[in-house]
């Protein structure tokens, strides 16, 4: 598996992996209507956004976006073809690394708030803990940098 940053070009594959997802589906349409459009991508990547693409097997297989000026890991994807193959994890892995990099000591992520949405367990077998915080149907995650432990237990 590569992980690489995303480029304009990469656009219609992050379309597709966001449109075929198993939960929080959004159609293009609907990711239009909410201002995500390949123009806004392209902005995203003018600002500095951390948008990564995964490749497995010469496919796209997930991708993840982070804003460092808000210190929030914005998305995360992967194609239902790829689940289970470690793909969601090396991308949270990458988005984390680069904002805790970018001198985020605390990141902050939301997910649907519904106890059956798969993201809780796999953010939570991260390192990633609710805040408990539900608003507008989300819950609200935040991880610290290991780096900055005020105790080395080693």
């Amino acid at each position: 598996m590569k992980i690489r940053k995303a480029r304009l070009g990469d656009v219609g594959a992050i379309f597709a992996i966001r449109s075929r997802v198993r939960e929080n589906h959004l159609s293009a349409s609907e990711l239009a209507e909410r201002g995500i459009t390949k123009a806004a991508f392209g902005k995203w990547l003018e600002q500095g956004y951390g948008i990564w693409l995964a490749d497995l097997d010469g496919s796209a297989a997930g991708f993840a976006i982070a804003i460092p000026s808000e210190a929030t890991l914005w998305a995360l994807f992967v194609d239902p073809e790829f689940e289970g193959r470690g793909v969601g994890a090396a991308l949270l892995r990458t988005a984390e690394d680069w904002l805790f990099a970018k001198g985020c000591n605390d990141i902050s992520l939301t997910t649907g708030a519904n106890a059956e949405n798969r993201a809780h367990g796999f953010y939570e077998s991260h390192g990633w803990h609710s805040t408990g915080d539900v608003e507008n149907d989300e819950v609200e995650y935040i991880k610290s940098n290991p780096s900055l432990s005020l105790f080395d237990f080693g």
